[in-house]
Order: C-alpha cells, then structure tokens, then sequence
C-alpha cells in the first residue's frame, strides 16, 4: 500500500515537475533571474535585508515544489468537473493553418486575460490572504515571482482551467506562451528602473509592476496585469509607471517579509481574522437589535 503511494507520488512528480515544459520554465527564468541578480549587485542594490527576503521566496518556491502533488491532483479534480459540464470548445484541429505566431500571441493574450482576472479576484478581500504572500517581500527582486503561496498556484490553474480550455490551442503553443508569461513575470519583478516608453502600454516593465508591488495606499489593487497593461486601462485598474520610490512590501499591515514559515501559514491567519472580525461584528449587530 505504501509502496503504490509513494509509486503514485513519484509518477506525478515525474510527469508534472520533469516534464519538458516545466525543465524550460524554471531553467529560463532561474538562468532569468540569475542574470538580473548579477546585474543587482553590480548595482550594489542587493543589500543584507533583500538577501534574506530572497531566500525566503526560494524557500516558498521549495515548498511548493515539495507540494507539487497537491496542485496535480486538485487541478485534476477541477479540469474533470470542467469537463463534466459540457461546455462547447473550439476543437485543436481549428487551429490548423493558422501561422503559429498568431496562435502563439492568441494564446499569450488569452492568458494574460485569465491572470489578470485571477490577479483582480485575488485581491479581493477573500483572495487577499492568498495572495498577500507575495505581496510580502519588502525587497521585491526576480526571485519575488517564486513567492507564490500553493494556494495562489492552485487558484491560477482553476482560473486557466475555467477561461482558457473553451479556446482549444494546441499544448505545444501553450506551453510556449508560458514560458514567455514565465520569463516575463521574472523580468517585471527585477530590482531594475526599466520604461518601455511608447510601449508602456502594451508591454509592462518593471516600473509598471513596480506600483503594483508599492506599500502606499493609492497603489492597493492597481496595475494588476501582468503583461499587457491595456487590461488596466480597460478595467479601470491602471495607475502610473513612472519611477517608483515608494516602499515595497505590506509591512504596513503588519504582513512579515522574511519568515517562509508564517509566509506558508499567512492565509489561514488572516482567513481567521476576518472570521473573528465578521463575528464579532455580528454579535454587536445581535446585541443591539435585541436591546
């Protein structure tokens, strides 16, 4: 029985973490990341304190690898209820003579459309818990886009799941348009004062997503896509991207930056705060009606 477990653990391990796809995402944005960090501390902005916040978010990103079983079997379970329902699909063969690029740009924009709706649920006050995880590093570099609470991992594949599995692009395309959203995702959080200047609009930069990470209360919720900052503009989300010398971080709620242990456990405190908060509220409410 245990030996059939663990044979099982292993199969997912192999067939969701050592996949080709999975090889080149982490390999491209760690090789990414590892440049921008060798530009930051050319930089000299690679103080002490953004050092332990790194190694927190490599200690999240271990986490989650650890846990990569969890989000295998739930997005199982959510991509068969989604089957289950029925709901029409264009088939892959559809696809077929469309120039490859146009799939591929179909297929980046449809999945910055499904983050960015993911990412806007999330910063609402029941996804917030998740999602202040990452919201968290008080130092925001490239390693920033691994601090990903397993939660935020599973909330994003339902999301992908719901909005993207109607449109039937081939996997192959997929898998490239998330290793570009991947490798863009690193290139935003990198400590670097990068415009893209009349592209602003197009593409985001990591003074775009700078505001997004911004510890001020005009920043909260704003600058929400993570690629294509023309879904702010239409949402009514957008904020600047100009330089940003705000602090990074939610210290101002009292949300820890370097302690990967209470990072994991963050949302279930702050789930339990909200219900402490809504009862004790109602309990007022009780009181005074029944004075």
């Amino acid at each position: 029985m245990a030996a059939d477990t663990l044979s099982s653990l292993l199969a997912i391990y192999r067939s969701f973490l050592l996949s080709p796809s999975m090889l080149w995402v982490f390999g491209l944005s760690t090789a990414f990341v590892g440049a921008g960090v060798l530009l930051g501390m050319r930089a000299r902005v690679l103080s002490p304190a953004a050092i332990r916040n790194s190694l927190a978010s490599l200690a999240i990103l271990a986490f989650n690898i650890l846990m990569a079983p969890v989000v295998y079997v739930l997005s199982d379970l959510v991509a068969r209820g989604y089957g289950q329902l029925g709901i029409p699909s264009i088939p892959p063969s559809a696809w077929q003579g469309v120039p490859w690029l146009v799939v591929a740009v179909v297929g980046i924009v449809a999945k910055d459309f499904a983050d960015y709706w993911c990412h806007r649920a999330l910063h609402t006050p029941l996804g917030w818990p998740i999602h202040a995880v990452h919201h968290s590093d008080s130092h925001v570099n490239g390693f920033t886009a691994f601090r990903v609470h397993l939660l935020e991992v599973v909330t994003m594949k339902i999301f992908y799941i719901v909005l993207l599995t109607w449109i039937g692009i081939p996997t192959q395309l997929i898998v490239a348009a998330y290793v570009v959203a991947s490798l863009h995702t690193a290139y935003v959080h990198l400590e670097l004062d990068i415009d893209h200047g009349p592209l602003n609009w197009l593409i985001a930069s990591p003074r775009f997503h700078r505001w997004h990470h911004a510890d001020a209360p005009e920043a909260y919720g704003k600058n929400l896509a993570n690629m294509i900052p023309l879904f702010d503009l239409m949402f009514g989300t957008y904020h600047r991207h100009d330089a940003c010398d705000e602090p990074m971080g939610a210290l101002r709620d009292g949300i820890p930056d370097t302690d990967p242990v209470k990072l994991v456990l963050l949302p279930f405190m702050l789930w339990a705060r909200q219900v402490r908060a809504a009862a004790a509220t109602a309990f007022v409410r009780m009181r005074e009606t029944f004075r």
